[in-house]
């Protein structure tokens, strides 16, 4: 049987609610910059904590972003995280990642359950695994950091996967859902309880008590920011400590049922999770070619994730494909807390690094009780000005490399060949056909006009010459 296939997320055909644009200048007791799920889920926090006057704000549609394109895994297992951490931050700091995140579940489950949400919520187990026998010592490494932060990890011989594994830890009690249909109804419970949700305005500056939108200004005594790459960069260097990386992601049917979640711990390795199509037949979520965003861009990566699918699952069709886009920190930590160098009570949640259902939740807790309380019990984790050098030194080594070999110049027929964020080239990703910035992962469409930040302006036309 012949399966269409649609060139967009599973997710995508959840309606969203729909909301206008800011009607101008107004004043809020916190504004949130963002309404994604990480945006929306800070809100939630606030006004359950008895915060008032919330504001959210959004350049396009509640989420419509990184939201819309996530393969929806709700785990504390984040690859091979805790071995690092450990090492790098030191066992305390790595505690507080990990339970910022087993409470991060525990709350999907609690919010799921108390506002009657169905989201097709699924417990199951969440598996890190290698195929290469290099890899089995970091593997066992990594079981053993688990357990010595208390996770009941398991190393296990065998998995559900379609292929023998040389090594494979179990991590228990994880989720997936449908996270669509989550926000959805999340964005019902903010519009009954009073909350402001204005869409299509993009916010373009902010400092101590007020943000800048193109269709007004806010005053608020809180600034949230929770766009998917900061809005605001002032004096931090941001910039040069995130980066944003691209994959592809597959939804298979025919490929058999699956009950857990698998991620190879190899860059740009496999990623299976299971899913219920809309008729209710088992899909298998097929996601890999991970890369940086600007780079690889002449590899056709749907056509090998389609080709490796119909390797491993020889019955199987692609029902549908997308693409996600991800911002990365150094040392696989996202920021989250006080935004200092913006301004006071500016406060910032970005660089999920993949796990955005889970760290969004992280954020919203973390952020709403340093609001509400004046302090979190893991904000030193994630706090902006943390660091171990020797921790973060490979990965920004080597994103500066690319940065400053990037600024070589090559040309782009309609276009200046420069990002307008910070000039950086842009390449024309075949796959998406999007130019892609291979510094920061802005990305713009065939005419120039910009999908995602961080830039905020078209590129600038070359005269008499047409797109693509």
């Amino acid at each position: 049987m012949t399966v269409e296939v649609k060139r967009q997320s599973f997710w995508q055909l959840e309606k969203m609610h729909g909301f206008h644009p800011l009607p101008g200048d107004i004043q809020a007791n916190a504004v949130i910059v963002g309404a994604g799920l990480s945006g929306l889920l800070c809100a939630y926090f606030l006004y359950r904590k008895g915060v008032e006057n919330i504001v959210l704000i959004d350049a396009d549609g509640p989420c419509s972003g990184v939201t819309a394109s996530t393969t929806a895994k709700i785990t504390s297992q984040h690859g091979l995280i805790y071995a690092k951490l450990i090492k790098g931050l030191g066992k305390e700091r790595a505690l507080q990642y990990l339970a910022a995140n087993e409470s991060a579940i525990q709350h999907y489950g609690e919010i799921i359950r108390r506002e009657m949400i169905d989201c097709g919520f699924t417990p199951c187990n969440a598996w890190i695994y290698t195929t290469n026998d290099r890899q089995v010592e970091a593997i066992e490494d990594e079981a053993r950091a688990a357990q010595q932060l208390g996770i009941d990890a398991e190393l296990e011989p065998v998995t559900e996967l379609p292929f023998a594994v040389r090594g494979a830890v179990r991590f228990p009690n994880q989720a997936y859902f449908h996270p669509l249909r989550f926000a959805s109804h999340i964005c019902g419970v903010l519009t009954r309880a009073g909350c402001k949700i204005y869409t299509h305005t993009k916010a373009t500056a902010a400092e101590a008590g007020i943000v800048y939108t193109d269709k007004g200004n806010i005053r608020a005594k809180h600034i949230i920011s929770c766009t998917h790459y900061p809005f605001i960069d002032k004096h931090s260097l941001l910039f040069a400590r995130i980066y944003q990386d691209r994959s592809y992601v597959a939804a298979l049917k025919d490929a058999g049922v699956m009950r857990d979640m698998y991620l190879d711990c190899a860059d740009g390795g496999f990623s299976f999770r299971p899913q219920k199509d809309t008729d209710g037949r088992d899909m298998v979520l097929f996601g890999a070619y991970d890369h940086k965003t600007g780079h690889d861009s002449k590899e056709l990566h749907y056509d090998g994730l389609l080709k490796d699918a119909r390797r491993l699952y020889p019955e199987s069709r692609a029902a549908y494909l997308w693409s996600a886009q991800d911002c990365m920190t150094h040392d696989g930590v996202p920021y989250i807390g006080r935004y200092d160098s913006a301004g006071e009570n500016i406060y910032l949640a970005t660089g999920f690094n993949k796990w955005g259902m889970t760290s969004g939740m992280a954020a919203a807790e973390i952020i709403s009780d340093m609001i509400t309380r004046g302090r979190s019990d893991f904000e030193d984790a994630f706090r902006l000005d943390r660091g171990d050098v020797g921790l973060q030194a490979k990965s920004f080594v080597k994103t500066a490399a690319d940065i400053a070999g990037n600024f070589a110049s090559h040309i782009i027929p309609p276009f200046k060949p420069v990002c307008t964020h910070m000039g950086c080239p842009v390449k024309w990703n075949e796959d998406e056909n999007t130019w892609d910035c291979t510094c920061h992962g802005s990305r713009f469409d065939r005419e120039g006009k910009v999908i995602s930040g961080p830039a905020l302006k078209p590129l600038e036309r070359i005269d008499g010459i047409e797109p693509l």
